[in-house]
Protein backbone atom coordinates (compact mmCIF):
# COMPACT_ATOMS: atom_id res chain seq x y z
CA UNK A 1 0.00 0.00 0.00
CA UNK A 2 1.62 3.58 -0.91
CA UNK A 3 0.33 6.27 1.44
CA UNK A 4 -1.01 9.18 -0.66
CA UNK A 5 -1.18 13.12 0.41
CA UNK A 6 -5.15 12.69 1.66
CA UNK A 7 -3.65 9.81 4.25
CA UNK A 8 -0.83 11.90 5.41
CA UNK A 9 -3.11 14.85 5.96
CA UNK A 10 -5.72 12.56 8.12
CA UNK A 11 -3.14 10.97 10.53
CA UNK A 12 -1.30 14.48 10.71
CA UNK A 13 -3.96 15.64 12.19
CA UNK A 14 -4.79 13.01 14.14
CA UNK A 15 -2.92 13.96 17.45
CA UNK A 16 -6.23 16.54 17.51
CA UNK A 17 -8.67 13.97 17.28
CA UNK A 18 -9.06 12.17 20.43
CA UNK A 19 -10.81 8.79 18.11
CA UNK A 20 -7.71 8.60 15.60
CA UNK A 21 -5.26 9.75 18.41
CA UNK A 22 -6.08 6.14 20.28
CA UNK A 23 -5.29 3.88 16.77
CA UNK A 24 -1.70 5.91 17.08
CA UNK A 25 0.04 4.17 19.86
CA UNK A 26 3.77 4.23 17.74
CA UNK A 27 5.20 8.29 17.43
CA UNK A 28 7.50 6.28 14.86
CA UNK A 29 4.64 6.50 12.18
CA UNK A 30 4.05 10.08 12.25
CA UNK A 31 7.88 10.71 11.73
CA UNK A 32 7.31 8.41 9.01
CA UNK A 33 4.50 10.01 7.25
CA UNK A 34 6.20 13.34 7.58
CA UNK A 35 9.10 11.75 5.66
CA UNK A 36 7.02 10.17 2.97
CA UNK A 37 5.53 13.54 2.71
CA UNK A 38 9.35 15.21 1.97
CA UNK A 39 9.84 12.13 -0.03
CA UNK A 40 7.06 10.65 -1.96
CA UNK A 41 8.85 8.23 -3.57
CA UNK A 42 9.68 4.75 -1.67
CA UNK A 43 12.92 5.18 0.86
CA UNK A 44 14.70 2.48 2.26
CA UNK A 45 14.56 2.64 6.53
CA UNK A 46 18.35 0.11 6.10
CA UNK A 47 20.82 -0.62 4.22
CA UNK A 48 22.42 -3.95 4.99
CA UNK A 49 25.98 -5.03 2.77
CA UNK A 50 27.60 -8.52 3.25
CA UNK A 51 30.61 -9.20 4.17
CA UNK A 52 32.31 -11.81 2.12
CA UNK A 53 35.82 -13.03 2.41
CA UNK A 54 37.02 -16.24 0.02
CA UNK A 55 33.53 -16.71 -1.22
CA UNK A 56 31.45 -17.09 2.08
CA UNK A 57 29.58 -14.60 4.40
CA UNK A 58 31.88 -13.42 7.45
CA UNK A 59 29.72 -10.70 8.55
CA UNK A 60 27.53 -7.82 7.53
CA UNK A 61 27.32 -3.89 7.54
CA UNK A 62 24.54 -1.72 7.99
CA UNK A 63 22.65 1.98 7.80
CA UNK A 64 19.81 1.09 9.53
CA UNK A 65 17.30 3.48 11.38
CA UNK A 66 17.61 5.71 8.67
CA UNK A 67 15.53 8.90 9.27
CA UNK A 68 15.64 10.90 5.66
CA UNK A 69 14.66 13.81 6.96
CA UNK A 70 16.90 14.57 9.33
CA UNK A 71 19.43 12.63 6.55
CA UNK A 72 20.85 10.74 9.19
CA UNK A 73 21.34 7.00 10.02
CA UNK A 74 22.34 4.32 12.48
CA UNK A 75 26.15 2.31 11.40
CA UNK A 76 26.83 -1.14 12.70
CA UNK A 77 28.76 -3.73 11.51
CA UNK A 78 28.85 -7.51 12.82
CA UNK A 79 31.75 -9.84 11.85
CA UNK A 80 32.63 -13.09 12.74
CA UNK A 81 35.63 -13.85 15.28
CA UNK A 82 38.06 -15.51 13.68
CA UNK A 83 37.92 -12.45 11.48
CA UNK A 84 38.02 -9.48 13.91
CA UNK A 85 41.40 -7.79 13.46
CA UNK A 86 42.16 -8.60 9.71
CA UNK A 87 40.96 -5.04 8.48
CA UNK A 88 38.01 -7.01 6.74
CA UNK A 89 35.65 -4.90 9.31
CA UNK A 90 37.89 -1.42 8.55
CA UNK A 91 37.42 -1.33 4.97
CA UNK A 92 33.63 -2.54 5.29
CA UNK A 93 32.91 0.64 7.16
CA UNK A 94 34.89 2.64 4.81
CA UNK A 95 32.39 1.70 2.19
CA UNK A 96 29.24 2.16 4.13
CA UNK A 97 30.40 5.43 4.92
CA UNK A 98 31.31 6.53 1.27
CA UNK A 99 28.30 4.69 0.10
CA UNK A 100 26.04 7.07 3.12
CA UNK A 101 27.67 9.96 2.38
CA UNK A 102 28.09 9.99 -1.05
CA UNK A 103 25.18 8.10 -2.85
CA UNK A 104 22.46 8.51 -0.32
CA UNK A 105 22.77 12.19 0.58
CA UNK A 106 23.20 11.80 4.67
CA UNK A 107 24.18 14.14 6.91
CA UNK A 108 25.93 12.67 9.97
CA UNK A 109 26.35 8.81 10.91
CA UNK A 110 25.82 7.28 14.46
CA UNK A 111 27.22 4.61 16.04
CA UNK A 112 26.83 3.03 19.85
CA UNK A 113 29.12 0.97 21.04
CA UNK A 114 29.59 -1.35 24.22
CA UNK A 115 31.76 0.18 26.84
CA UNK A 116 33.63 -3.17 26.91
CA UNK A 117 33.87 -3.54 23.01
CA UNK A 118 37.77 -1.23 23.09
CA UNK A 119 38.36 -2.55 19.24
CA UNK A 120 35.33 -1.65 18.07
CA UNK A 121 35.78 2.41 19.79
CA UNK A 122 39.14 2.36 18.11
CA UNK A 123 38.52 1.82 15.02
CA UNK A 124 35.15 3.90 14.74
CA UNK A 125 38.15 7.07 16.01
CA UNK A 126 40.48 6.00 13.81
CA UNK A 127 36.84 6.40 10.86
CA UNK A 128 36.97 9.86 12.46
CA UNK A 129 34.09 9.66 14.54
CA UNK A 130 33.62 11.34 17.58
CA UNK A 131 32.83 10.20 21.02
CA UNK A 132 29.56 12.33 21.63
CA UNK A 133 28.21 10.87 24.85
CA UNK A 134 27.88 7.94 27.12
CA UNK A 135 24.25 6.25 28.15
CA UNK A 136 25.20 4.65 31.34
CA UNK A 137 23.92 1.10 31.74
CA UNK A 138 21.89 0.82 28.43
CA UNK A 139 22.66 -2.14 27.68
CA UNK A 140 21.92 -5.33 29.42
CA UNK A 141 24.01 -8.55 28.69
CA UNK A 142 24.91 -11.77 30.53
CA UNK A 143 23.47 -10.83 33.87
CA UNK A 144 25.16 -7.29 33.99
CA UNK A 145 24.79 -3.52 32.76
CA UNK A 146 27.00 -1.96 30.54
CA UNK A 147 27.36 1.77 29.30
CA UNK A 148 26.81 2.37 25.75
CA UNK A 149 28.66 4.69 23.77
CA UNK A 150 27.47 6.93 21.07
CA UNK A 151 30.07 8.43 18.42
CA UNK A 152 29.15 10.68 15.56
CA UNK A 153 30.68 11.30 12.23
CA UNK A 154 28.93 14.66 10.32
CA UNK A 155 29.63 14.78 6.59
CA UNK A 156 31.92 17.54 6.71
CA UNK A 157 34.25 15.58 8.59
CA UNK A 158 34.55 12.77 5.96
CA UNK A 159 38.00 13.20 4.75
CA UNK A 160 36.77 13.16 0.78
CA UNK A 161 34.75 15.97 1.43
CA UNK A 162 36.61 18.48 3.58
CA UNK A 163 37.97 21.18 1.43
Amino acid sequence: MILQEDDLKLVSTAAEDPELSQLLQDYSILKNLTETRSYPQPMPSAVVFRIEAGGRLIGEVSLKGIRWYNRKAQIGIALAPEHQGQGYGERALRAIIRYGFMRMNLQRLEAEVIEYNQPAQKLFEKLGFVLEGRLRQAKYCEGKYYDVLCFGLLRAEYPPLKV
